[in-house]
């Protein structure tokens, strides 16, 4: 590295480690100021009690007549009270000293408290804050992030700033200390306590300028971690499919290796501030050698005020190595900072509006797609999902089928429908109102979405149906698995509803798995079901029996459903065939009607059955 790029290093850390410190004070605020008082005064109860070791010791050592101003005006505050023996003396200058450790114990014990919640509070909110901006963000933006990346940043990361903020509150804490111990200082000596400051400020400074080495080390320690992360995922993912063809040594030797760059990254932290610490202690042991000798020789300090003087200088040592590998800890972890506002930038400048869903009415009407042609960012001419100029009106109630080979642009007319992509070009509209930002999100309000890979939550069957529609009864349960055909299945499990279906329900077979998904989308009682290949684990008779029971629902739904079997489009109003993105036939499905004409009824009419 040359010395233009260390600087342009020093300077970004720098310029990091200013945009936490803001952004943590911006957090404290009030209770930044009231934690920053509770500092103050316990710093200063045990600086008192620091000065009060004084005549006590002029006391202990017979030197009461030759300890200076300070234990003259002691002496004679204590005459003044009445405590003219030795003895007298002792005992009211030991009850104020315990009196005052009594209090400040218990500022302290406070002051922790009131800094913790501050700390914690501050995490949740960084947590919180990129939790929110990964909400806000359109799905096309968030399904690119690598999955690692966000679990690592929200645990990880978010945690090691954590400790950070932690670093900021100690040095906080450290400096105020250290500030009234040198006042005390200054006032039994003060150019002995100059010429010792001095020289611990000299000393500490070389230490500082190993700043941008220990910040390489936190950038190479969160990329490490991120790739172990990575790893992490990658094998419980592929475990089955790598047990299955003998290939697990491959996934542990990754996994290995990832480890050991981690542990590598870690020790050489430590070993970092190991080195920084023994030269924190060594140099305040020099500063300690070198005020008893100045002080005895050089100033003739009284024995008494020499002590207490060398007390103070030990209990300066500690807040000075506290704030020395705090600093440290706050560049090291300043690289995870940067990771959190680097994502939270990235998702801001692709956020949707806010969404205004609950005060925008979605009339029932006609879906229309206007020359929608839609192009995924840095594909070819002709990628694999786009879509080109489809122009098409379903109707209210239409049950109508999607088939095409993989790539056609199936799943990407069900992703714009459903707007989690914008088009390209051209416009959607329902009941006569284009869908863009607001008015998508108030649409998505009315839709269920059932995917080809179900997802489960590793909870009970009653909690992985209700986080659809979480103010749905009992009854509404039940009777939404019953349209889905998988009320007998939860009867069969040992604690029905409250049966935990395991990791993306990996306790269940995968036909369970699409069923139960179907009742909770049932039980969220949509005007449009997609349901992109939601039935693909499903025999074919019961898949048919669902779909009747799914289009018999009063009011009676709009259904698309993306298949490739012939079956599961048999009783489809229309079939639309996508080839290259474009669509290539939307003839309606003559064969669908005469079996179930009576069931289904014709697009929009009003049915038997009734959910909720």
């Amino acid at each position: 590295m040359t010395e233009a790029d260390a600087q342009i290093s020093t300077r970004s850390i720098l310029d990091q480690g200013i945009s936490f410190v803001r952004d943590f004070a911006a957090f404290a605020n009030g209770d930044g100021i009231w934690c920053a008082a509770l500092v103050g005064v316990a710093a200063l109860f045990e600086s008192v009690g620091l000065v009060v070791l004084v005549p006590l010791l002029s006391i202990v050592t017979a030197a009461d007549n030759h300890g200076g101003r300070l234990v003259g005006l002691a002496t004679g505050a204590l005459d003044a009270v009445g405590a003219e023996t030795r003895g007298a003396r002792m005992a009211v200058l030991l009850g104020l000293f315990a009196a005052l450790l009594v209090v400040r114990a218990v500022l302290v014990a406070r002051r922790d408290a009131t800094l913790a919640q501050l700390q914690m509070g501050f995490v949740e909110q960084v947590r919180g804050r990129a939790a929110r901006s990964l909400a806000a963000a359109p799905w096309q933006a968030v399904s690119r992030l690598q999955h690692a990346r966000v679990t690592h940043l929200m645990g990880g990361d978010i945690n090691r700033i954590g400790n950070a903020s932690q670093c900021i509150v100690q040095i906080v804490a450290a400096a105020v200390l250290m500030a009234f111990q040198a006042g005390v200082a200054l006032l039994l000596a003060p150019l002995l306590t100059a010429i010792a400051l001095v020289l611990i400020v000299v000393g500490l400074s070389g230490t500082f300028l190993l700043l941008r080495h220990i910040g390489d080390l936190g950038s190479q320690l969160t990329r490490s971690s991120l790739a172990l992360m990575h790893e992490t995922t990658q094998f419980l993912g592929g475990l089955k499919l790598a047990a299955g063809q003998n290939r697990q040594a491959a996934f542990i030797n990754e996994f290995d290796a990832s480890i050991a760059a981690l542990k590598s990254r870690q020790l050489a932290f430590m070993r970092q501030q190991t080195a920084n610490r023994l030269a924190t202690t060594t140099l305040s042991s020099v500063v300690g050698a070198v005020i008893a000798f100045v002080g005895l020789i050089v100033f003739d300090i009284q024995p008494a005020v020499l002590i207490v003087l060398l007390l103070v200088f030990a209990r300066l040592s500690g807040p000075a190595i506290q704030i020395n590998q705090a600093v440290q800890q706050i560049v090291h972890s300043l690289p995870a900072y940067a990771e959190v506002r680097a994502l939270e930038r990235e998702l801001a400048a692709a956020a949707e509006p806010p969404s205004t869903a609950g005060t925008i009415a979605i009339p029932r009407g006609p879906i229309v797609y206007r020359d929608v042609s839609f192009r995924y960012k840095g594909s070819g001419e002709e990628p694999d999902g786009a879509l080109v100029g489809v122009s098409l009106t379903i109707e209210p109630g239409s049950f109508v089928g999607l088939t095409g080979p993989t790539g056609a642009g199936k799943t990407t007319f069900a992703d714009l429908l459903v707007g989690l992509l914008e088009p390209s070009s051209g416009e959607i509209e329902v009941g006569g109102i284009a869908l863009r930002g607001a008015t998508a999100a108030a649409w998505r309000e009315q839709i269920s979405y059932v995917a080809q890979d179900p997802y489960l939550f590793h909870d009970t069957v009653r909690r992985n149906l209700l986080w659809a529609s979480p103010g749905s009864s009992e009854s509404q349960v039940w009777e939404a698995l019953a349209v889905a055909g998988a009320d007998n299945l939860v009867h069969r499990m040992d604690a029905g509803l409250d049966t935990v279906l395991g990791e993306r329900g990996s306790l269940i077979s995968g036909g369970e798995r699409q069923r139960l998904c179907l009742a909770r989308a049932v039980l969220r009682r949509p005007s449009l079901f997609i349901l992109d290949e939601a039935t693909s684990a499903i025999d074919a008779a019961t898949e048919r029996e669902i779909l009747k029971r799914l289009l018999a629902l009063d009011p009676r739904p709009t259904i698309l459903i993306i298949a490739h079997r012939d079956s599961s489009l048999a009783d489809c109003d229309r079939v639309l065939n996508f080839q290259n993105g474009r669509l290539v036939g939307g003839k309606a499905n003559a064969a669908a009607r005469p079996p179930d004409a009576e069931l289904l009824g014709a697009p929009g009419q009003t049915s038997r059955s009734r959910l909720g």
